[in-house]
């Protein structure tokens, strides 16, 4: 029987019953939640209220929806239930100082979960590149100020030249790094035999064959000729970068083609589809990071590991049919790792209230008027959101403006970035000159993470899942 907990509505237990009833257990159930585009600061708390430990007393949690099993696929990651919370070796958080990420961790906190047992995982989209930047200045300190004001360990992931080394890639991905959370030692996930073939071709190849390269457009100081289209992909992978130095020293890659045989080509933005294959910088970025840390950890081969996110069913119609839980991808014989979208069936209003209750300041995004804590210049962002970029960053939307034009691709799937914005109004609020003031210069404290006084919604709450989902 599905555990109730203070805060859930009747309804829920009604329905696991009727759909545990059902024979076989493969009916695709349907959940019940609000929608972000239908709800404001009106809308009941239903989940955000405060819930009672469980941690220590052998409580096996199942989902409030059971989980699909309508496919293959969905048979062979079906989990009916998690293992009670003490019996996992690790809580792992994939955090991105989102709001409902951080939501997710507060939930685990007030469930009784002690914080040495749980660790923050953020993977840092821009990977250090030398000099291009796609998310906000202020995120890297946000998320480390929040570990730090809440004692939790985080580990920071990515991949090598994030964002726009994997844009401006040639040959294969570049490899993975997460520092270690207690020496702050950087290591390195197993390169793969893909990545260093195409070093090698890197290191011997000549000058001589720079005119042949020419011929494909890509060098980084040379608009392409046309905007093909037909090559604009943008598949799941969100950290898979060669640097952007690469284009502009083109003529010292040789062998393009076996290259891209290798480890394949970017040249292309994103794609603004619901799948990873198309929309590579969630997938390249993001998950396939996770994946290459938790499978390189040699402390998690015999491991018990629960994975949590805070994907919610209310921000798109793709995430309202995820499962609750699952086995998670990189689970093993050897290493037992479940996932665990604690706060799926939250709305948005349960989210702001549970942030009010522990007094947390969101990310300053939201407090200056975003509704959604994705990438700065995420590639879902609308036209108002574009023209507030261009306002606190220009230098950066400038410089993606000229990516458009290097590239022949656009980052919208239909116009230039300048035609999408149009003469569409900036997005900023700028009541609160703190939160401005973070975006612009980058930092962010651990004693600016509680509140000052009396709490409010930021400026960009109840605004829908416009900008999202990354």
């Amino acid at each position: 029987m599905a555990r109730k907990m203070k805060g859930q509505l009747n309804l829920s237990d009604l329905l696991f019953e009727e759909l545990e009833s059902q024979e076989g257990g493969s009916a695709l159930p349907e959940a019940t939640f609000v929608r972000d585009i239908d709800c404001n600061a009106q809308t009941p708390v239903v989940f955000g209220e405060p819930v009672s430990p469980i941690y220590g007393s052998g409580i096996e949690i199942k989902p409030r929806v059971p989980g699909r099993r309508d496919s293959d696929h969905f048979k062979k990651i079906y989990l009916p239930e998690l293992l009670p919370l003490e019996e996992y070796d690790k809580i792992i958080v994939l955090f991105s100082g989102g709001k409902d990420s951080l939501c997710a961790v507060l939930n685990l906190l007030e469930l009784g979960v002690p914080k040495e047992k749980i660790e923050l995982w953020h993977h840092d989209i821009d990977g250090g590149h030398p000099s291009r930047r796609m998310d906000w200045r202020c995120t890297q300190n946000y998320v480390k100020a929040f570990a730090e004001a809440m004692g939790i360990k985080l580990l920071v992931s990515y991949r090598v030249n994030g964002f726009f080394g994997e844009l401006y890639r040639l040959g294969a991905s570049e490899p993975v790094e997460w520092i270690d959370p207690d020496t702050g030692e950087v290591l390195r996930c197993k390169e793969s035999p893909n990545y260093k073939k195409c070093k090698e071709l890197k290191e011997t190849c000549t000058e001589e064959l720079e005119e042949k390269l020419k011929a494909y457009g890509y060098r980084y100081k040379f608009p392409a000729k046309s905007a093909d289209l037909s090559r604009r992909w943008c598949s799941a992978y969100l950290k898979v970068m060669v640097a952007s130095s690469v284009i502009a020293n083109i003529d010292q890659m040789g062998h393009l083609k076996e290259l891209e045989e290798l480890g394949g080509k970017r040249h292309k933005f994103p794609a603004k589809g619901s799948t990873h294959q198309g929309r590579w910088c969630s997938g390249a970025l993001k998950a396939s990071v996770q994946d290459s840390v938790t499978a390189n950890l040699a402390e998690t081969k015999h491991a018990k590991l629960l994975i949590v996110s805070g994907e919610r069913r209310g921000e798109s119609s793709g995430r309202s049919h995820y499962n609750e839980m699952e086995l998670h991808r990189t689970n093993t014989k050897s290493r037992l790792v479940h996932q665990w979208r604690n706060v799926i069936d939250w709305s948005e209003r349960d989210i702001w209230e549970c942030m009010k209750r522990h007094n947390i300041n969101p990310h300053p995004c939201y407090r200056a008027g975003w509704n959604r804590c994705s990438c700065a210049m995420c590639i879902f962002s609308t036209p108002q959101m574009f023209a507030g970029i261009s306002v606190l960053y220009p230098e950066e939307y400038e410089a993606l403006v000229q990516d458009e034009k290097i590239l022949g691709f656009t980052l919208d799937n239909k116009c230039d970035l300048e035609t999408f914005v149009g003469m569409a109004n900036s997005c900023i609020v700028r009541t609160d000159k703190e939160a401005i003031e973070s975006l612009l210069t980058g930092q962010y404290t651990p004693e600016q993470i509680y509140v000052k006084g009396e709490w409010n919604y930021p400026a960009g709450a109840f605004h829908g899942a416009a900008g999202g989902p990354c």
